[in-house]
């Protein structure tokens, strides 16, 4: 079986501890639960023997999607070069406002407000 995280669109309803294994610990405390219930019932508390062996397989896409996410969560989310070169050009004068650009993108963001809340 193979999983494609990205043609899966309600990725965001899939907890990240999903494949997080039981420890030790929990895992030994469900066995023991579980022998102590059968033997209440007088059963068997062994599962019976799978036929055949469950595997899941992750795709490059998935596998990349997951590389990406490690990287954007590890990331502090600011470009620092790009901010020092903004700097310097404000410092030393340099730098200029393009104010049809800056009314443009402000039109724009009031039309997709508008579109969102009516």
């Amino acid at each position: 079986m193979a999983i494609d995280a990205l043609s899966n669109r309600s990725m965001n309803a899939v907890k990240e501890n999903v494949a997080t294994p039981k420890s030790t610990a929990t895992a030994a405390a469900e066995n023991t639960k579980a022998a102590a219930y059968a033997k209440a019932q007088g059963t068997s508390a062994a599962p019976e023997a799978p036929s055949r062996a469950d595997a899941v397989v992750l795709t490059d896409s998935a596998k990349s999607l997951s590389r990406a996410t490690a990287r954007a969560k590890a990331s502090d989310g600011i470009d620092s070069a790009k901010v020092e070169k903004l700097k310097a050009a404000i410092n030393d004068g340099s730098y200029k406002i393009n104010y049809e650009s800056v009314a443009s993108k402000l039109i724009d963001s009031e039309d997709e407000l508008s579109s969102i809340f009516g």
